[in-house]
């Protein structure tokens, strides 16, 4: 027999619970070995349990965004730059407790008190401007958004609570209070090694900033906790990219944030559904990317993701029941 939870995923208490179940169980779902967040442990090869080895060896064998190879990361650890006394201590000091923390922190309710954990995942494409779903996107346990979407002034379509925001420097929202909430957990995806000079440079706000070396420019100013802010694991891309997704490691291509924040979601929640998933078709030129902006699908702007094979594996999971979309299928374009 179906879990409460099982049963709130699926729909269909009448299904077999083996054949419901395996998905999650290949992927490692609520294991307590599986940590989404880096920590110092992992960077210094603390951790070496024997489950936790193979991902360590994985970890330091990869280059970003799959592994720290060659990241630059332990520049940033308090161990050095920021373990020093300086006129930073205050911010060294919230850096070493961030270094030392993995999941320890999701607003609204911590995740074992939670019989049932309902998340969503918000996209930020056009297909939810219009839906006024707003207050059925904030009625979930935990909330997670991408990059710089914003919530204030979209509130009837999007929802205003985010427990959770992935983001990378060229994501990053100037001004983060005005779109997420005090208690909001920032997790950065790391793609080269600037980003963590990126991060550093924010946190103890550096008067020189690097602009050199990103695809568009970061914000120069961006004010947020050190307690809050999260280093996303990169074995959580690299399994969203070859485990799910299944791409060929020679192709250069990786998963989107969405998928990225939607295997996060897979291995944190018991129900997970998504909204704004999707871009206008192949040749549109009127219909916006975005619900928030006006811009419309520039050539080659998706040259490093597969999105077809995105397609084809979200439709593959509601089909087993992982998850649900709450616009389909009316939100179902899919471009080029």
């Amino acid at each position: 027999m179906l879990s409460p939870c099982a049963e709130a995923v699926t729909g269909l208490s009448s299904l077999d619970p083996a054949a419901v179940l395996t998905p999650w169980l290949s992927l490692a779902r609520f294991e307590p070995d599986w940590k989404p967040f880096l920590t110092s442990k992992e960077l210094f090869w603390q951790d070496d349990t024997p489950a936790r080895r193979q991902l360590n060896n994985l970890l330091h064998l990869h280059r970003l965004p799959f592994g720290l190879n060659s990241s630059g990361i332990y520049l940033l650890l308090p161990r050095h730059a920021l373990c020093s006394r300086s006129p930073h201590g205050a911010v060294g000091a919230h850096w070493r407790n961030w270094a030392e923390q993995g999941l320890t922190f999701i607003p609204s309710a911590p995740l074992s008190s939670l019989q049932c954990r309902r998340c969503i995942v918000v996209g930020n494409s056009n297909s939810i401007r219009g839906r006024g779903l707003g207050a059925v996107i904030d009625s979930h346990n935990i909330i997670i958004r991408l990059n710089n979407a914003p919530v204030k002034e979209h509130k009837e379509d999007v929802g205003e609570k985010t427990s959770i925001r992935l983001f990378f420097p060229e994501s990053a929202l100037p001004n983060p209070l005005d779109n997420n909430d005090n208690e909001t957990l920032m997790v950065l995806i790391a793609f080269k090694s600037l980003d963590f000079t990126w991060v550093k440079e924010m946190l103890l706000q550096t008067r020189n900033k690097t602009v050199e070396g990103f695809w568009r420019r970061p914000p120069s100013e961006w004010k947020w906790k050190a307690s809050h802010l999260r280093i996303l694991h990169p074995y959580v891309t690299y399994e969203a990219t070859y485990k799910l997704l299944q791409l060929e490691k020679t192709g250069r291509k990786y998963s989107t944030t969405g998928i990225i924040a939607l295997n996060l979601a897979l291995h944190i929640c018991h129900e997970v559904n998504i909204i704004g998933f999707g871009y206008p078709n192949s040749g549109d030129n009127t219909t916006p990317v975005h619900y928030y902006d006006t811009e419309h699908l520039s050539q080659g702007v998706l040259v490093v993701h597969d999105i077809s094979a995105e397609q084809a594996w979200l439709l593959k999971m509601m089909e087993q029941g992982m998850i649900s979309d709450l616009l389909r299928p009316s939100s179902w374009s899919w471009g080029p």
